[in-house]
């Protein structure tokens, strides 16, 4: 069962886009889908379902999902190879 997720959390951090240089509140880079239909940026670590969720012990504070334009690609020129992808 455990390698089974580990294909799809595998399959999933190939997908993301990370930020080059733009992180959340909790320190995970932001990132999106590549394949959604209207990418957002959002903490990579709730994408990949490493955060904890609310009431939960230890619970890092996360900024909200966003729809920045500002944030540079990691994929962008401008980010001269920079990224967030753990």
């Amino acid at each position: 069962m455990f390698e089974r997720w580990r294909g799809g959390r595998d399959s999933l951090l190939r997908r993301l886009v990370f930020a080059a240089k733009a992180r959340c509140d909790c320190g995970a880079g932001f990132a999106y889908d590549k394949r959604a239909a209207r990418p957002v940026w959002d903490c990579s670590s709730i994408l990949l379902g490493d955060a904890l969720l609310a009431g939960e012990a230890s619970v890092s504070a996360h900024s909200r999902p966003c729809e920045y334009y500002e944030l540079v690609s990691e994929r962008a020129p401008a980010a001269h190879g920079a990224s967030t992808r753990p």
